[in-house]
């Protein structure tokens, strides 16, 4: 029988509730929870889902991950002062407190937030940033099912660490089998608290993210809809977009904080069913435009009815429509400009920064990657930019992490914008941009395994897909295969410009394709993509 499992049960510390469910666990559960193998940093940061045991997330998981994060800071600083803040997700208040004590038994000064109150990703990488602090941690699971909970390190800059520092951090953590006695004595006098004046200094600087400052003294009429999706958005977002006099209406049953997500069934905003009820709301105010954010508010969608049909816009079409729309506004003088994204996101972009005299650096998955990228060219180049096709954009320097207040603000002005001129976001698409930089067409197609062994099924697809025999994929020629190392990607390099990648979620059980497909004109694009898609999900599926 699996030793650690043993000595868990055994343990008067593991509560009598989690023994409870550890007595109803499989053999083959207990080997995946109660592994020797410690979780690891993703993606994003490491999540899991909660419940005992050494590959989920509990009090004891918490204090070998925070154990570790401390003996690095000690490891490169002598003084460190560190912020630590949390989600609306449950537990996640109190292992943010957890965190805090156990930074300051190791002499490391920490700051919460006022009360301990959540509060969004967006808004601590700019505190990071703003109080020259040694790093940060956030307890959260971003867009991840309820049952999930997180853990995401900052570095100085504000932005995520790099694999790197979280070797390093990982190394330095107890093993799993000495989870249950570490042993820490908290300082109380390290550990203080910030009041809200932080918000108010970053909804100040938030404003450049403004493109046409004259809309900032104009109240205008038309209504926007918002979830937060029970989230950290759901309080501050409203409050920030009427500073800037937008006529936001928060969607108020899913507008306040809730661990259980109780009125949103789905809280990601990539996911048009996240939208449902927020769109009998919109229909009843006759609005036309809603902004969903997920629940740390780093990511945002845009939702559009067009003939009386609600259309999402993807990552993808808002980063092309917010590369185009602020190239073709900022001043022909400003020299040097660059934009970041993902080596998965579209390459469309790469031809509207070509006319603009505009460079796009391309990373791999996660803005981790994007956020130390814009620290190494700020200084010397004009940022415009940083996105990627999963709904993320960054549109200021003031942080480092992706950030749905500034998004926010930045659709909401293109809508207002084109609002006047009785144009949407599909029109900018279908009207302005495709028919003089090329017909795109692209989707990111996510199937999620139920698996434990998840990891093993996508490699066996993965190197099925390596390879793959035939030359042709739909309408397209496959010109080459090869393995993307800086995107950590597969890439089936295709004729016309075009694409097909494939990548393993960082975060999730997750096997992910992503399309970049371009057609002769709208309806040819279209039955090309149709056809690829139909075709390629009939090959792995």
């Amino acid at each position: 029988m699996n030793k650690i499992y043993q000595d868990w049960l055994k343990s008067y510390k593991v509560s009598i509730q989690d023994k409870n469910i550890m007595k109803k666990m499989s053999p083959e559960m207990i080997n995946n929870y109660f592994s020797d193998h410690p979780l690891s940093f993703g993606t994003a940061g490491i999540r899991s889902t909660m419940g005992p045991g050494t590959r989920q997330l509990n009090e004891f998981v918490y204090t070998q991950f925070v154990f570790g994060y401390a003996k690095y800071l000690i490891s490169v600083n002598k003084k460190n002062l560190v912020i630590v803040g949390h989600d609306n997700r449950k537990n996640s208040d109190k292992y943010c407190l957890l965190a805090a004590k156990i930074l300051s038994s190791f002499g490391i000064k920490v700051l919460l937030f006022n009360k301990n109150n959540l509060m969004p990703t967006p808004i601590i990488s700019y505190v990071i940033r703003k109080l020259k602090c040694s790093g940060g941690i956030i307890i959260t699971a971003s867009h991840n099912p309820k049952n999930y909970n997180g853990f995401k390190v900052y570095n100085p800059d504000g932005g995520q660490i790099l694999p790197d520092v979280a070797n390093k951090i990982q190394k330095l953590m107890p093993k799993n089998k000495d989870l249950l006695n570490l042993e820490w004595k908290e300082k109380k006098n390290l550990i203080s608290y910030l009041n809200d004046d932080v918000v108010n200094s970053y909804f100040i600087e938030a404003k450049q993210a403004i493109v046409n400052k004259k809309i900032l003294s104009i109240n205008k009429k038309y209504p926007i809809v918002f979830t937060g999706h029970h989230g950290t958005s759901c309080k501050l977002l409203p409050k920030f977009m009427k500073l800037l006099k937008f006529n936001i209406k928060p969607y108020q049953k899913q507008c306040f904080y809730n661990s259980d997500f109780v009125n949103s069934k789905i809280s990601n905003p990539e996911d048009i069913k996240s939208f449902d009820d927020s769109i009998k709301y919109a229909n009843s105010i006759k609005s036309d435009f809603i902004i969903g954010i997920d629940p740390d508010a780093d990511r945002m969608a845009a939702l559009i009815k067009k003939n009386n049909i609600w259309r999402l816009i993807s990552g993808n079409e808002m980063g092309i429509i917010f590369t185009y729309y602020k190239l073709k506004h900022l001043s022909k003088s400003i020299k040097n400009k660059f934009i970041i994204s993902s080596y998965v996101s579209n390459n469309l972009i790469d031809n509207i920064a070509k006319q603009y005299s505009c460079q796009v650096y391309r990373t791999g998955t996660g803005f981790k990657w994007m956020g130390a990228l814009l620290s190494k060219y700020c200084k010397q180049k004009y940022f415009v930019l940083a996105f990627e096709e999963a709904i993320g954009a960054l549109c200021t320097t003031i942080n480092r992490d992706k950030d749905s207040f500034t998004a926010s603000a930045l659709a909401s002005e293109i809508y207002y914008e084109y609002k006047n001129k009785r144009m949407d976001f599909i029109d900018i698409l279908e009207k302005e941009i495709y028919p003089k930089f090329g017909y795109w067409f692209g989707e990111t197609y996510s199937h999620t395994f139920k698996e434990l062994n998840w990891k093993s099924i996508i490699q066996q697809k993965m190197d099925f897909l390596k390879k793959y025999k035939r030359k042709k994929i739909g309408t397209f020629n496959i010109k080459k295969i090869l393995w993307n190392t800086k995107g950590d990607c597969l890439d089936w390099i295709l004729d016309g410009n075009s694409w097909i990648r494939f990548r393993a979620s960082g975060t999730e059980p997750k096997f992910k394709i992503y399309f970049n497909l371009y057609g002769k004109n709208k309806s040819d694009g279209l039955l090309k993509f149709e056809q690829t898609k139909k075709e390629m999900l009939k090959i792995i599926f």
